[in-house]
């Protein structure tokens, strides 16, 4: 979905937060800056596990909450448009994935704000702390974001995030690299400074695998975001730490390098890292063409990753865990009906595709609680095995299943053909 393009600039802007860190037990506030020296031995342990060469040392300062603040508003103020916000908040409001009285800009900063115990500045090169963190989050945070900044030092993180930014689960997988690499990072020199590594699976088993979603009365922005929020932004530290385990398991030490050179391409390969070795590419069902008077406003694709979330939203976490897994594409468009007087009208369209017939059907099922779900008031016309319509506050709409395929179409002002 649009959630791609402005997600990679986000995150080349350094709005990369320590959420994993943020459900620990409160610590004392550290009392003074980190030494110059930590900063540098973090560095060279790093350095060493990953065989990424250390081309300068970073510049870091501390920060205030009020500080990070504003520089979350200035950064997406200067990195994404009023229109593509307003685009992105329109998509997450079609899906069902927000309320219709959501605000995207406000909720977006507010939980970077929250969130942040440090972050990496991709384009001015240095290392932001917040003075408030406790200090068991501070040095996990330094930890992860000098990571970060190794990873830049030799492949521009900056670009490498920004490549493919309009295809949102390209986005999405390669926001995991970076992440994912960050926290695994972390978690080795934890366990090299006990002298255990993650190569041994039962000290993986004793690091890797923490709910980092776990409630905290700390953090009540994250705690009250909707679901989509809650899970996009967990899933590039939670799976990609998975994601980087398989790989280094696979590659060894290679495998840092690997996921630069060639990046997962889905969320899908993220959470499933032997379709990653494999090359087992996301299929992209076709839509068809605008209406007349109509055009493209948003297009974009549906993963594994965001279907679970709408089956988990709407229908239940059973149902998400079991048929995510048999989905092979998805693609959407919203589109804009050209009117001189009437309201401004958003379609969609959506089209996905299964494993085989059986989990068509159990997702065509689904996707009819989805919409029962999403809107408030539905007049179902017809209900038949294969077919679903009617209409709702947004418009006519009409699901159908064909073969392995299910294909939606939702808002328009008259029937669907």
């Amino acid at each position: 979905m649009l959630l791609g393009e402005n997600r990679a600039k986000l995150s080349a802007l350094a709005v990369a937060v320590l959420l994993f860190g943020a459900w620990q037990a409160p610590a004392p506030a550290p009392s003074s800056t980190p030494k110059a020296e930590e900063i540098n031995g973090i560095f060279k342990e790093l350095s060493d596990i990953t065989g990424f060469r250390i081309k300068h040392q970073l510049p870091f300062v501390m920060v205030t909450r009020d500080e990070v603040n504003q520089y979350v508003k200035d950064q997406i103020k200067h990195s994404v448009k009023p229109d593509e916000i307003r685009a992105q908040e329109t998509t997450l409001k079609k899906l069902g994935f927000v309320p219709p009285d959501f605000d995207l800009k406000k909720t977006t900063i507010d939980l970077l704000t929250e969130q942040a115990a440090a972050f990496y500045d991709f384009r001015r090169k240095k290392l932001y702390i917040s003075d408030w963190a406790a200090v068991n989050m501070r040095d996990e945070a330094v930890i992860h974001e000098l990571a970060h900044a190794l990873a830049d030092q030799n492949f521009s993180i900056e670009k490498f995030l920004g490549k493919d930014a309009d295809d949102s689960e390209a986005s999405m997988a390669r926001e995991a690299v970076v992440e994912g690499q960050a926290s695994w990072l972390m978690l080795e020199v934890n366990a090299r400074r006990n002298a255990k590594s993650l190569a041994d699976p039962e000290i993986a088993k004793e690091f890797l695998g923490g709910d980092s979603g776990a409630a905290d009365a700390a953090y009540p922005v994250f705690n009250n975001a909707p679901l989509y929020l809650r899970r996009t932004m967990l899933f590039p530290y939670d799976d990609g730490e998975k994601f980087a385990q398989a790989v280094f398991l696979h590659d060894g030490k290679s495998g840092f390098a690997k996921v630069f050179h060639q990046a997962p391409v889905s969320s899908a390969q993220i959470m499933h890292p032997e379709r990653y070795f494999a090359g087992e590419m996301p299929s992209d069902p076709k839509l068809p063409a605008p209406l007349k008077h109509s055009k493209a406003y948003v297009t974009g694709s549906l993963g594994e990753l965001e279907t679970r979330i709408l089956l988990e939203q709407y229908v239940s976490t059973g149902t998400a865990e079991a048929l995510g897994p048999d989905l092979r594409g998805g693609s959407y468009r919203l589109d804009e009906i050209k009117a001189d007087k009437a309201p401004r009208r958003v379609t969609f369209v959506y089209a996905s595709e299964w494993r085989d017939e059986t989990a068509a059907t159990l997702y065509f099922d689904a996707y009819r609680k989805v919409l029962l779900g999403k809107w408030k008031n539905v007049n179902v016309k017809t209900q038949l095995p294969g077919s679903f319509e009617g209409k709702s506050e947004e418009g006519y709409f009409k699901v159908i299943r064909d073969g392995t395929r299910v294909f939606s179409q939702e808002g328009f002002e008259n029937p669907p053909a």
